[in-house]
C-alpha cells in the first residue's frame, strides 16, 4: 500500500485521475509467471491506509480478474481457430470441386463450339457462356484468396489488403475485379514496398472505375525477383501505346474525347521511381489498358 502523493513507486494514472487520491495499494494481474496488468485501488486523501486484511481480498479479486482475463482470451482464441479451420476447409472444397467442376464444364463447351461451327449464332451463345464460366472461375478464386488471408481481426497480409482493394473497388464498379496472386507475398515484400503496393493498385483500379468505363479489370501480383502488379481493363485505353507510361496520356472515350489519367499516372511512376522500380503502360491488342508495376525485392 502506498500513497499516491507521497511514495516514489506510485505511478500516475493518467489523465488525472489520481488527483484527490490518497492511499492506493496495486496488486498484479498474474497469468503463469507473467502479468497481464494490474488492479489498483485508491482512497481519497486524508483516509486511513489499506491492512493486511483489505489487500489480501484485493489479491483474492485480482487473481479471479486474471483467472476470468485468461479463459476469455484462450476461448476467443479457440473460437478464431475453428473459424480459420473452416475457411481452409470452404476455401479447399471450393478450390478442388467447384472450380474443377466449372472448369471442365467449360472445356466442354468449347469443344461443342467446332460441332455447331455451321451455326453462328448458337456457336456465340455458347462462347459467351464460356466467357461467362471463366468470369465466375475468377470470382471463385478471389473469393478463395479472401478466404486464406482474412486473420479475422481485420488486419491482414499483402494478399488480402490486395483482395480488399478489388472489394471495396467493386461497390462503385457495379462488379468485382477479378484477383490473381502467385508467390509468397505476403513473407517476402516488406512492408514499406508492400504500402506502395496497395497504393499503386487502389490507384489503378480507381483509374479505371472513374475513366475508362471497363466492364472487367483483372488484378494480378506476383513475387519472385521482384515484386509485380499488373492491372488490366477492357474500357477504352489509355493515350497511345507510343507514349509508354507519360503521365499526360489519355485515352479516347466513344466521341472522341481524350480520358485523361495523368495524375495517377504520375503518382504512380513516382512510386516506382521511389522504389528503384519501374511503370509501363500498354494497349493490349485487345483493347483497354494494362499498367504494370514492377519493383525489385532486395
Amino acid at each position: 500500500c502506498a500513497d499516491v502523493r507521497t511514495d516514489p513507486r506510485a505511478h500516475p494514472f493518467g489523465g488525472g485521475a489520481e488527483e484527490g487520491l490518497g492511499p492506493v495499494v496495486a496488486v498484479p494481474l498474474r497469468v503463469g509467471t507473467g502479468a497481464r496488468g494490474a488492479l489498483r485501488l485508491g482512497r481519497p486523501a486524508g483516509r486511513p491506509p489499506f491492512d493486511d486484511s483489505e489487500v489480501a481480498l484485493v489479491s483474492g479479486f485480482a487473481d479471479q480478474a486474471a483467472i476470468a482475463l485468461e479463459l476469455a482470451r484462450g476461448r476467443a482464441e479457440s473460437e478464431e481457430l475453428a473459424v480459420m479451420h473452416d475457411r481452409d476447409r470452404i476455401a479447399r472444397d471450393l478450390h478442388d470441386l467447384a472450380i474443377q467442376r466449372l472448369f471442365a464444364t467449360g472445356m466442354t463447351l468449347q469443344s461443342t463450339t467446332r460441332a455447331i461451327a455451321d451455326r453462328p449464332e448458337a456457336a456465340e451463345r455458347v462462347r459467351r457462356a464460356v466467357d461467362d464460366l471463366d468470369t465466375t472461375i475468377r470470382i471463385v478464386r478471389s473469393t478463395i484468396f479472401d478466404l486464406r488471408t482474412t486473420d479475422g481481426s481485420g488486419h491482414g497480409g499483402l494478399r488480402h489488403r490486395i483482395a480488399e482493394t478489388a472489394r471495396t473497388a467493386s461497390r462503385a464498379l457495379g462488379f468485382r475485379p477479378s484477383v490473381r496472386i502467385d508467390g509468397p507475398v505476403d513473407s517476402v515484400v516488406p512492408d514499406e514496398l508492400a504500402e506502395h503496393v496497395v497504393a499503386v493498385a487502389a490507384e489503378a483500379v480507381s483509374n479505371a472505375s472513374r475513366h475508362a468505363r471497363a466492364s472487367r479489370i483483372d488484378i494480378a501480383l506476383s513475387a519472385d525477383e521482384a515484386v509485380t502488379l499488373t492491372v488490366t481493363d477492357d474500357g477504352v485505353g489509355i493515350g497511345s501505346p507510343a507514349d509508354g507510361a507519360s503521365p499526360s496520356g489519355g485515352g479516347t472515350d466513344a466521341d472522341g474525347h481524350g480520358v485523361r489519367r495523368g495524375g495517377g499516372l504520375a503518382n504512380m511512376r513516382k512510386r516506382a521511381e521511389l522504389c528503384g522500380g519501374t511503370l509501363t503502360v500498354e494497349r493490349p491488342a485487345g483493347g483497354g489498358t494494362r499498367i504494370s508495376w514492377r519493383a525489385p525485392l532486395d
